[in-house]
């Protein structure tokens, strides 16, 4: 899991309770610098804040869909403009700034409860493979 926020408190924060949760974690400061660590390792979920210098969260947004787009996206801001701003540019779940950990928790178990959905294996039949005769 990648968390991205300019605001070092608010990285902390989150970024421990993430780990308290038994996630793994790592962080980035930036829009640039999550990029870099997209380059450098796989995450299934990137929770990013919606204003940063540099590079802010609707470009990370942007970037994640074109280069990774099974990548799970969390978005989070105060301004409920700036959470349309997210979702529009593919944001999967929005977060509004102060949230709740119960928020955060739901949000990464929705995408954990939908992959192990897409990782279930249901087996397909053609018509003619079941038939009353071959019953």
């Amino acid at each position: 899991m990648l968390v991205i926020d300019d605001s070092e408190a608010v990285l902390e924060i989150v970024s421990t309770i993430l780990k308290l949760s038994g996630h793994s974690v790592d962080e980035a400061y930036d829009g640039i610098e999550a990029v870099k660590r997209l380059q450098e390792n796989s995450y299934d979920v990137v929770i990013t804040d919606f204003q940063m210098p540099g590079m802010g969260g609707v470009e990370v947004c942007n970037f994640l869909k074109s280069q990774f787009p099974g990548v799970y996206i969390i978005g989070m801001s105060g301004s409920s403009n700036a959470l349309k701003k997210l979702k529009d540019a593919g944001a999967d779940v929005c977060l509004s700034k102060p949230f709740q950990l119960r928020e955060l928790e739901e949000a990464i178990e929705n995408r954990v409860s939908s992959a192990r959905l897409d990782s279930v294996a249901v087996p397909s039949y053609r018509s003619e493979e079941i038939s009353p005769a071959s019953l």
